[in-house]
């Protein structure tokens, strides 16, 4: 709205000037039961052809509330009503930003203190300034909408005469009210913004010069004048390139919007700011990396990474190399310096090697490459390479070769110095293998990372790869302990061996599975669609946009954990059923090979890895995420 943007560059610097110099000003009152009203009306030299500037207060008793511009599910607008002398015209009514309200699941917006409302009363100068010389009469009619377990519309007439004599009481409250009212109005910038309307949903994009939209910010949403738009019950997805560009994607009810404006409203601990925005529509706009605006501290984010990564320990997708490492600790004699030192190595492998994973994934995605958690199984060379060293340690296992074991601790007469190194390729190597899966805690660990800065990023994947070494480098530090639960070494051993290759051929079949559906792409998507609908952003967001039921599985080939789930929960009759009776849209995001839309739809949810399981329950538009670990007794509580 150019208009109303004018007006604010307007207010902007009428502010600078409102206390300089001396003024005149009039002041006039009126209350009722639920809602204090106070004006103030300052004129420069006081004299009755010049501009009048005017500042309404409202302040509400008793747990009432009164609506801004948009009310937004229910109310109505507080307003002015001017009677003005001839020649007078009344320029846009500027209203502090609004609080939000849920009363009886329907969203307010408006004000439950105190609402400042401030406009200009302008005379049309033609010709001689004092033309209507004499005293200007002036009413105005305050309306508002007042509520708390009922509503009642009310209104006051504030009169008043310009010129006036000079009113210390009504200087003293101009200054005073427009210092307090000062932060609660919407700043004005220079932000270019752009919005465009697909698939049952609004998308805005903001472009600044640099302004830090993750720095000390809880939350960030945007609130349009114009009424029953957006659903204003729904989630807004608010993304960020980290360099000044922000996305703001948002739920509409009527996706007929040929004009938009409204306020971006920056949330901090104890405070909020409002900034003007006045979108220009646009076809193509960008969705960026979401900013985690959860209600976790650092501390906690840092503790669900610690309880991810021990929980990663037992998960299928690393329980061949763990079984190993188990083996080589059992063949070990006890050497208390050489086992802490191999513990120490151990752990030092796992730490070096999630910190190269993770300055890869940040590297490449600074250079606007789509990746998450887990992409170098996205590339079929790697699978191909895990395959060859998955059959060497198979056949190892079987004593059909006799390689020297790099997983050992001790086989013939190895040097001691290879005995550390192996200790740390061990280390190294676990994670590789481990990075497909992600564990309870550990998803939304990761995607709090996203858009966060380094001194964030890289504790939370310290946190992450010390729970992930701590169980086994304990083992190495006090291996007594394991001695003491294992029985002498004989028979058993070899026995072990043999049952601790099971695991290690199933993973070579996965590993196999994996590359020929890499290979097979087409053919592999092909069969998905006779039952699963290949994800799709524009029809999942127009199912949603007409409260249909939709379940998305974001998944992977060379996810253990997603195959495990797929088998026990998503292909039991249990939710087969589900989904027939609630008749549910059901969607496959493949994210075997790389693929950008599926990137970005995890990014939409918060995530970089996979399991993600996405619910719309269909009446509302807002959506749930399950557990990464399903079971039909889980799909069928969040489902029902």
């Amino acid at each position: 709205m150019p208009k109303r943007f004018l007006s604010a560059a307007f207010f902007t610097v009428f502010l600078a000037l409102a206390c300089a110099g001396e003024s005149r000003a009039v002041m006039v009152e009126d209350k009722t039961d639920k809602v204090s009203v106070s004006l103030v009306a300052k004129a420069d030299g006081a004299a009755p052809n010049e501009e009048v500037d005017v500042l309404v207060k409202l302040r509400m008793h008793d747990g009432w509330h009164t609506y801004w511009a948009n009310p937004g599910d229910a109310g109505l607008a507080t307003n002015i009503r001017w009677r003005l002398p001839e020649g007078y015209r009344s320029s846009d009514v500027w209203l502090s930003k609004p609080d939000r309200f849920l009363f009886e699941e329907l969203v307010q917006y408006g004000y439950g203190d105190t609402a400042y409302l401030k406009t200009s009363l302008i005379p049309e100068k033609t010709g001689n300034s004092k033309k209507n010389p004499g005293e200007k009469m002036f009413s105005a009619t305050v309306s508002w909408l007042a509520c708390r377990d009922v509503c009642v519309p009310e209104s006051v007439k504030l009169d008043f005469s310009l010129p006036a004599d000079q009113n210390d009481d009504a200087g003293r409250f101009w200054k005073e009210e427009f210092d307090k009212a000062l932060p609660t109005f919407p700043v004005v910038n220079d932000w270019k913004s752009y919005y465009t309307v697909s698939g049952g949903r609004l998308l805005i994009n903001v472009e600044t010069s640099g302004f830090d939209f993750a720095k000390n910010i809880k939350k960030i949403s945007f609130i349009p004048y114009q009424k029953d738009k957006i659903d204003n019950k729904a989630g807004q997805k608010v993304g960020y390139d980290g360099s000044g560009a922000l996305s703001v994607e948002i739920p509409l009810e009527d996706t007929d919007i040929s004009e938009l404006s409204g306020l971006l409203i920056l949330e901090q601990e104890n405070s909020g700011t409002a900034y003007e925005l006045t979108p220009v529509l646009r076809e193509k706009l960008q969705v960026y990396n979401p900013i985690n605006y959860d209600d976790y501290s650092l501390f906690l984010v840092i503790l669900m990474a610690f309880a991810g990564g021990v929980i990663l320990n037992f998960m299928p997708c690393i329980f061949p190399i763990l079984t190993i490492k188990a083996i080589s600790l059992a063949q070990s004699s006890y050497n208390k310096q050489k086992n802490r030192m191999e513990a120490l190595l151990y752990f030092a492998g796992v730490v070096v090697s999630f910190f190269l994973i993770a300055t890869v994934l940040i590297f490449l995605r600074s250079k606007g490459e789509q990746i998450g958690w887990g992409f170098q199984l996205q590339s079929p060379v790697f699978v191909g390479i895990m395959m060859v060293i998955f059959f060497i340690i198979f056949l190892m296992l079987l004593d059909i070769v006799n390689l020297k074991n790099p997983f050992a601790s001790r086989v013939g007469r190895i040097s001691f110095k290879k005995q550390q190194l192996n200790a740390f390729v061990t280390g190294f190597f676990a994670v590789l293998i481990a990075s497909p899966c992600t564990g309870p805690f550990m998803g939304i660990a990761i995607g709090y990372t996203l858009a966060k800065p380094i001194y964030i990023y890289y504790p939370v994947f310290l946190a992450l790869s010390v729970g992930y070494a701590l169980p086994f480098t304990l083992i190495g530090l006090f291996p007594h302990a394991l001695h003491k639960i294992l029985p002498k070494p004989g028979k058993w051993m070899e026995i072990l061996k043999k049952i601790f290759a099971v695991p290690v051929f199933l993973t070579i079949v996965w590993l196999g599975w994996v590359l020929f559906n890499q290979i097979n792409a087409a053919a592999a998507k092909k069969y998905e669609e006779v039952f699963w609908q290949p994800y799709d952003k524009e029809k999942v967001a127009a199912l949603t946009a007409v409260r249909q039921p939709v379940f998305i599985d974001f998944t992977a080939k060379w996810c253990i954990t997603c195959l495990a789930n797929e088998k026990m929960a998503l292909q039991s009759e249990e939710f087969l059923s589900l989904v027939r009776e609630r008749k549910i849209n059901i969607f496959k995001a493949d994210w075997t090979n790389r693929d950008k839309d599926v990137t970005d739809a995890l990014a939409y949810y918060g995530r970089n890895s996979v399991p993600l399981y996405v619910y719309y329950g269909g009446e509302t538009a807002n959506y749930v995420i399950l557990p990464q670990l399903l079971t039909p007794g889980i799909l069928k509580q969040y489902i029902k």
